[in-house]
């Protein structure tokens, strides 16, 4: 089961340039992503750009052989360049406020917006939450996870 996300980054005149994103968008998992290695203003927008995708890893561009079905390790997996379907390019939002009420274009879960200050604000749909300075929770988020599946491989094994 897919936890839908939106990722976007905030402009000079406030408005946020998105993108969805389908897999793993909790704060463990895309969240945690997005702190560690989207933090490059013009590398999040040049991948936001490419609009919607299934994955983000660390990497826009493969190296080697890419495609939907079998991507290449680390490298974010988009609809259009990577399966050519149309109509899933990014969305702007004329400013945070508009973000906030309407991200949920695609029954998206969590949203991240990188800041023009470098931080990041993070929203949760189900818990009805935005968090401004979001990192700590990101990294706490984390954290949880991998105890929780530490503790649960004990229990397995």
């Amino acid at each position: 089961m897919a936890t839908r996300a939106r990722i976007g980054i905030e402009n000079a005149n406030g408005s946020i340039f998105s993108s969805y994103h389908h897999w793993d968008g909790y704060p463990a998992g895309l969240g945690f992503n997005l702190i560690s290695h989207w933090d490059n203003p013009e590398t999040l927008r040049e991948a936001i750009s490419l609009g919607d995708a299934s994955h983000w890893g660390k990497r826009i561009a493969p190296v080697g052989e890419h495609r939907f079905g079998n991507p290449e390790d680390g490298v974010n997996v988009y609809y259009g360049r990577d399966r050519g379907e149309d109509n899933v390019g990014p969305v702007t939002f004329d400013s945070m406020e508009q973000f906030i009420e309407e991200y949920n274009c695609a029954g998206e879960e969590y949203a991240y917006v990188l800041r023009l200050d470098g931080t990041w604000t993070m929203i949760d749909r189900y818990g009805e939450c935005v968090t401004h300075d979001a990192e700590d929770d990101i990294i706490i988020a984390r954290a949880d996870m991998i105890k929780y599946q530490r503790n649960h491989m004990k229990g397995a094994a």
